[in-house]
């Protein structure tokens, strides 16, 4: 089965050996496949993957805001998809930033997971980029709260609704609010567990301590139903908006001490704020308006995530 991998054509040219303007020489010569996507020039590679998606689902959760979540969310997606991975990304937070810092500003409420919640058909998703879909959010989706309040048994509605994509995609990411509320709950039990950011600060361990207590009881619930299997519902915790300051080695140091080697920690995500809201003002992933040293960390956890992938196929 072939897919179409993507790649910035800075990196096509530097892993040849060649100069960007030769490169780019050869592209308006037509001797090289690429699509122009956001500012950059990426190069189209076919690779042959067989057997059916693998269909993974994580959920990309914290109950604390500023941690990164949604651009993490938005950008690991983007990574996963430029390798040829069919990827859908879910926004369940009513405020929507996913969808916002995508291009969806224009959502209408039957498009968002609220018609899952109130027994309708899942929506049909957007797609964004290439390989990359998006179900977006709105405002209306916080009635979602109250449907979970007064009939908690939905609170799996969105696990059904995804199991059902498994086989369309090979990873699906779904961006919780950052709350603890029925909502939050419904989406950190839509899959197979947690991807956390954390701050690298005092209140993003703070933070931290809570999601794994949190976790475990998710854990321990979807056991209890032999709806998973697994040693820790954390799959991989993220730290973020660091600043290479003493402060930020200390918190990384207590942040592998509290996990002990159960859940593995990814090279931390650099602050560019800059950058950043460059990317949301743009509507596209940061990887797109960020330089070689941007593209690279989120290679990097790019290669973590299937690394991760691997080790569950063999049951390592």
């Amino acid at each position: 089965m072939a897919r179409v991998k993507l790649k910035p054509l800075a990196q096509w040219a530097r892993e040849r050996g060649l100069p960007y303007s030769t490169a780019h020489k050869m592209l308006r010569e037509g001797k090289i496949q690429a699509e122009r996507v956001g500012e950059w020039w990426m190069v189209r590679e076919e690779v042959t993957e067989e057997g059916p998606a693998q269909g993974r689902v994580l959920t990309l959760f914290t109950h604390a805001g500023g941690a990164g979540k949604t651009s993490l969310t938005r950008d690991l997606g983007y990574e996963m998809a430029s390798r040829g991975k069919r990827v859908l990304l879910v926004d369940m937070d009513p405020q929507a930033n996913l969808s916002a810092w995508l291009g969806a500003e224009e959502v209408a409420e039957g498009e968002t997971a609220l018609a899952v919640f109130e027994g309708r058909t899942m929506p049909k998703p957007r797609a964004v980029l290439p390989n990359l879909d998006l179900l977006p959010a709105q405002v209306e989706l916080a009635r979602a709260e109250v449907v979970l309040s007064r009939e908690p048994h939905n609170a799996f509605a969105l696990r059904g609704a995804l199991n059902e994509l498994r086989e369309v995609y090979d990873l699906i990411l779904v961006d919780s609010l950052p709350s603890l509320g029925p909502l939050a709950v419904a989406a950190a039990l839509a899959g197979d567990g947690l991807v956390v950011p954390v701050e690298l600060s005092r209140k993003g361990l703070q933070a931290f301590r809570t999601v794994v207590q949190v976790a475990r009881g998710y854990g321990i619930s979807l056991q209890r139903m032999r709806l998973w299997v697994g040693r820790s519902f954390v799959r991989l915790v993220v730290p973020t908006h660091a600043e290479g300051t003493a402060r930020d080695r200390e918190v990384l140091h207590t942040l592998r001490e509290v996990l002990d080697g159960a859940v593995p920690v990814a090279h931390p995500l650099v602050r560019r704020p800059a950058v950043y809201r460059e990317a949301q003002a743009k509507g596209v992933p940061v990887q797109l308006v960020g330089g070689e040293e941007v593209v690279r960390e989120l290679q990097a956890l790019g290669d973590l995530v299937e690394d991760i992938f691997r080790k569950e196929e063999v049951g390592a």
